[in-house]
């Protein structure tokens, strides 16, 4: 893994790496605060010697001095000095856990010991330290005298006073350590999950995946914002909006009404938002005046209209039994150009009347009477309904849900489609995050305001015709994982 791929994955997810260093942060500081202070007390003790005399004396009984300290040391952390130590402070302890918070400290070259003493009390801490100095001197006085008088002499030169800042814990060290640890861990967690996340979320996933083009990416609606664009907003602006169009252009120099009459916008897996991405390129196509049909051949899920205001439920389903003309069931909606229909009422063999002969007939009709029609499609993955469909018609979009379907499910859904002969004409990345975004997408509201609006085509209804012409088209399909059909079957209104 390169340099610049740990730096996208952890930009990528930098979300879980903030949770993630606030979480280890946020552990080592309570940590760190049920610390109990701990203070130190050190006491200093000279060590001289009686030797008086000539400089070859004084430098004989120093050297002495030199040699016998090290053993002083030794002593201070003894039973024979600490035991007197305990009794007289009444300690609840023994010698060798009292010397296993007593430290003691020879400077090179120098006849000075410093002996440290630690609590969590200071007062404590410092009694400790001059009781131990004191203890020592006795000690040792009593047995350097034994043979005689003492040539070395300990002296207290510094007793122990009790610290006002405790010694442990070093609060600004502990909390840098905190700080890089949390970091590290942000930094560590980002990359194990973007290692083994196996989600489609930008183009940079979608080139590793497939060869298939990316023919647009559409923002993930805001907080509160309908799923939908507006069918009463002539002239809808903002990135979806946009992105809506830029979709539509491309499809144009794919073909879109000419070479390609019907398109088929599925999805690999439920939850995508093929339904949705349907929806809006249906409504931006009739916007420029393109008589625009659109089918929800979703025949297994539960009949909604997405607030569309249609009239009433017989649709796809009711025309394919013989129980009406399809022509019949077509509803208008508020955008004069756009019609729909819907699915109808759930038949009991759905596959079967979608590969019938009378399907494959209403497909031809419909391009002959619209512009564009475009057929709202269950996922691929769940259901077979999608591969049947599309061998009928000429194109088929993949819409990819950004961080809702897994690269294996895509490359599934696409060989899929693939094994009938219907390669997918290119994939539409949809509820894509808006930081991923350019910003230059929004416009101002003053330069909405400003955009004309699109006279809808007169005369809505069913052409006779069958007069090819290029149209704009952008589709996306409200994706389902993998089961069945999706819960919203939408059909749009014949305009």
């Amino acid at each position: 893994m390169t340099i610049q791929r740990c730096f996208a994955l952890v930009q990528e997810r930098w979300r879980t790496a903030l949770l993630t260093s606030l979480l280890v942060l946020a552990a080592a500081a309570a940590a760190i605060w049920v610390q109990a202070p701990v203070y130190q007390a050190s006491s200093s003790v000279f060590v001289r010697t009686g030797a008086s005399g000539d400089v070859f004396d004084r430098t004989e009984a120093s050297d002495y001095a030199v040699q016998r300290i090290t053993t002083y040391a030794d002593l201070a952390t003894s039973p024979l000095v600490l035991d007197p130590v305990i009794e007289s402070l009444d300690l609840q302890t023994d010698a060798d856990s009292l010397a296993s918070v007593l430290t003691v400290q020879i400077p090179e070259d120098s006849l000075l010991l410093t002996i440290s003493a630690e609590d969590t009390d200071p007062e404590q801490a410092a009694r400790i330290a001059n009781l131990v100095a004191a203890s020592l001197r006795t000690e040792v006085s009593g047995l350097e005298s034994a043979s005689g008088p003492s040539p070395i002499h300990l002296t207290t030169v510094a007793p122990a006073l009790p610290p006002e800042h405790p010694a442990r814990p070093d609060l600004p060290l502990l909390l840098g350590l905190a700080l890089l640890a949390a970091i590290a861990a942000g930094i560590a967690a980002a990359l194990v999950r973007g290692t083994f996340d196996d989600r489609v979320r930008d183009a940079q996933d979608l080139t590793a995946l497939t060869e298939r083009p990316l023919l647009a990416s559409i923002p993930e609606a805001r907080a509160g914002e309908p799923p939908f664009l507006p069918l009463e907003d002539v002239a809808p602006q903002g990135r979806r909006a946009e992105a809506l169009r830029g979709l539509r252009t491309t499809l144009r120099h794919l073909g879109l009404g000419t070479e390609l009459r019907t398109l088929l916008v599925t999805s690999a897996v439920r939850g995508e938002g093929a339904t949705s991405t349907a929806l809006d390129l249906a409504s931006t196509l009739a916007r420029e005046g393109h008589r625009t049909l659109l089918i929800d051949a979703d025949l297994r899920g539960t009949w909604t209209d997405h607030g569309l205001g249609l009239g009433h439920r017989d649709g796809l389903s009711t025309a394919l039994r013989g129980g009406a003309a399809w022509t019949a069931l077509v509803q208008p909606t508020a955008l004069e150009s756009l019609s729909v229909l819907a699915g109808g009422p759930r038949p009991q063999n759905p596959g079967a009347l979608l590969d019938s002969f009378r399907m494959t007939t209403l497909l031809r009709d419909a391009a002959d009477r619209y512009d564009i029609v475009l057929i709202d499609a269950p996922p691929v993955l769940a259901l077979s309904d999608s591969t049947t469909l599309a061998q009928q018609v000429s194109g088929t979009l993949l819409v990819a849900g950004s961080g809702r379907v897994c690269s294996v499910q895509l490359s599934m859904a696409l060989r899929k489609l693939q094994l009938v002969d219907a390669d997918a004409l290119g994939i539409v990345l949809n509820r894509v995050q808006r930081g991923d975004l350019e910003t230059y997408y929004e416009l101002p509201p003053q330069a909405a305001a400003a955009v004309p609006e699109h006279a809808v085509a007169a005369g809505a209804g069913p052409r006779t015709g069958r007069r090819r012409r290029t149209v704009p088209l952008g589709t996306d399909l409200q994706g389902t994982s993998s089961g069945s059909a999706r819960n919203a079957s939408t059909t749009r209104s014949e305009a």
